[in-house]
């Protein structure tokens, strides 16, 4: 029994039932996802063309990985975020601090052999198109959080295509226009 109303300050499944006399109604259970601004989580560097070992034995596309920021000032809570373009799902209670980067790889051995220290903090399935796409971030209720569309024909930068660097924005620390190659390195 409550007499206020309950806060939903983070998402959650809120369970509830009536007991009317004796008798308990069916449990009905939804998930309630509370509004939250994600407009300052960034992508602040993809490798999506990764340059080669230098014995040539691992498949390059082995090293990819993707990198997000929260340049915000609050926590935001990522639960059932979820990309298309790769295939990766953040689970339940996933959060990321004001600052603090998340970074999704494609190979979790081979990128920590290529990065070590770097902390892993997701491995989707799929790859990123060594010639460019769009990868979209979608809400677990629907609608779009952020797309990035990259390309490696001119005019985007070249270095990122193959020769061991990865594609940043000129500023990490604001909305920049991804899907523009003017403001990437």
């Amino acid at each position: 029994s409550y007499s206020a109303p309950i806060a939903v300050n983070t998402p959650m499944v809120v369970r509830a039932r009536v007991l009317t006399g004796t008798n308990w109604s069916a449990e009905l259970s939804n998930p309630f996802y509370p509004p939250q601004d994600l407009s300052r989580l960034l992508v602040t560097e993809i490798m999506y063309h990764p340059a080669p070992d230098a014995l040539g034995l691992t498949d390059p596309d082995d090293f990819e990985f993707l990198e997000l920021k929260n340049a915000g000032a609050t926590t935001l809570n990522l639960s059932g975020l979820w990309f298309s373009g790769i295939t990766f799902t953040f689970t339940n209670g996933t959060t990321l601090s004001p600052g603090q980067f998340f970074v999704l790889v494609r190979n979790p051995a081979q990128f920590a052999a290529r990065h070590p220290g770097v902390t892993i903090n997701g491995v989707y399935t799929g790859k990123l198109d060594n010639g460019g796409e769009t990868i979209t971030l979608s809400h677990a209720l629907g609608g779009k959080v952020l797309s990035v569309t990259y390309d490696d024909l001119a005019p985007w930068p070249v270095a990122p295509d193959g020769f061991g660097f990865s594609l940043v924005p000129v500023d990490p620390n604001a909305n920049s226009d991804f899907d523009n190659p003017a403001s990437e390195n």
